[in-house]
Formats: C-alpha cells, sequence, structure tokens
C-alpha cells in the first residue's frame, strides 16, 4: 500500500470512528486503534474535521455531545445538582445552565456560558460519583442520586422550590437507592440529622 492510499484508509477508518461514535473522536482514541493522529491534523486543515477542543475533534456543522465535549475540556469535573439528576435520567426537565463540582484548587480557565461552577473540598468532591452514558452513548462523570439529594438539602435555599420536592420524593421511590451510601454522603458533609429528618417525613 503506497503513503497516499494509506492515507486515504486511515481518514475512512477515522471517519467511520466518528459516525461508530456519534460524531466525535479522540486523539488518544485514534493511537489505541493504530492510526497516527497526524490524520487528524491534516483532515482540519482540508475542512473535514473541526477541532472542537484539545484532542478532541469532529464533523464541520455536526451535532456535538456539550456534556462529554465539556468534561472532556475539563477533566476534573463532574457533572452536578439538576445536570446530574438529568443525566441519571430522574427528570424530563432540560436544566437552563450547566451545573458542574470542582474541588477548590481547581482552576477553569474560560469557561463556557450557562457553567455554574460550584466548589468543594477534596474529601467531598469523591463522595458519590458515578459514571453514565450520555443520549449520544459517551461516558461522563456525574453525582449519583445519593449526592444529588445531600447537595440539595445542604444547599436548599438555592434550588427551586418544585424541583427539590419532585427530587427528594423521587429519592424515596428509586429503585437503585443506596441508603448505606446516604448516611455516608451525609455523615461526610455533616448534614446527617437534616437528611434523617427529611426522609422521616418523606417515608411516612
Amino acid at each position: 500500500m503506497n503513503a497516499t492510499s494509506a492515507g486515504v484508509d486511515y481518514q475512512d477508518r477515522i471517519l467511520a470512528c466518528i459516525d461508530a461514535r456519534k460524531g466525535v473522536i479522540t486523539a488518544s482514541h485514534c493511537r489505541e486503534q493504530g492510526v497516527p493522529t497526524v490524520y487528524l491534523t491534516r483532515m482540519v486543515r482540508d475542512g473535514r474535521l473541526t477541532r472542537l477542543a484539545r484532542g478532541l475533534y469532529g464533523v464541520p456543522d455536526g451535532e456535538y455531545d456539550e456534556f462529554f465535549i465539556l468534561q472532556h475540556r475539563f477533566k476534573k469535573t463532574v457533572f452536578s445538582y439538576e445536570t446530574a439528576l438529568f443525566l441519571l435520567g430522574q427528570t424530563d426537565k432540560i436544566p437552563d445552565g450547566i451545573d458542574i463540582t470542582v474541588e477548590n484548587s481547581y482552576k477553569i480557565i474560560n469557561p463556557p456560558r450557562r457553567l455554574s461552577i460550584n466548589y468543594v473540598s477534596p474529601d467531598i468532591f469523591r463522595k458519590g460519583i458515578t459514571c453514565v452514558l450520555t443520549s449520544y452513548g459517551n461516558p461522563v462523570k456525574i453525582y449519583g442520586y445519593e449526592r444529588i439529594v445531600c447537595d440539595f438539602i445542604a444547599h436548599k435555599k438555592n434550588i427551586d422550590p418544585e424541583t427539590y420536592v419532585k427530587t427528594i420524593q423521587g429519592y424515596a421511590k428509586y429503585r437503585n437507592k443506596d441508603i448505606h451510601l446516604l448516611w455516608t454522603i451525609a455523615r461526610a458533609m455533616r448534614i446527617e440529622n437534616r437528611v434523617r429528618d427529611i426522609m422521616e417525613i418523606v417515608h411516612e
């Protein structure tokens, strides 16, 4: 196979991967598949791809997974609050903005609009992280329902009242609830008594 045909083959493989991955491809995925990443640069130069973020590419004018792109760009983030609730599939309400939580030492340069950043200590940051697939089939890190409930209770004054009530009531009916994890997070956040009082009311 000559260099020209090899290049065409690599580019076809890149486009096939993008199609399979619903619109995006990473440089690391190319390396894993034995595709030289120089072809990503060449395809951007030729207008066949667009660079969405460092090491992340998509087709021009494509529909992109904003959750996956954001977390690829800012790797030490976790989707939280209403955004996590949405990604968990526990609300039909599309969030007005995007809620993320980071460690209080993490710096986000040039954050996108609509981004709400919540800063917490490292030990609290790690509590309740799980992974789900977006509607595009891409993996992202979010807080599970137990952490969402604790965050809502801890910061009730900042939560839409209707969303707050539906979320707490929804957890009582949640089939995959982990009560042990709920108490572990509540103790770490020092809101165990508040969580217990609310859970007792919900289960009455």
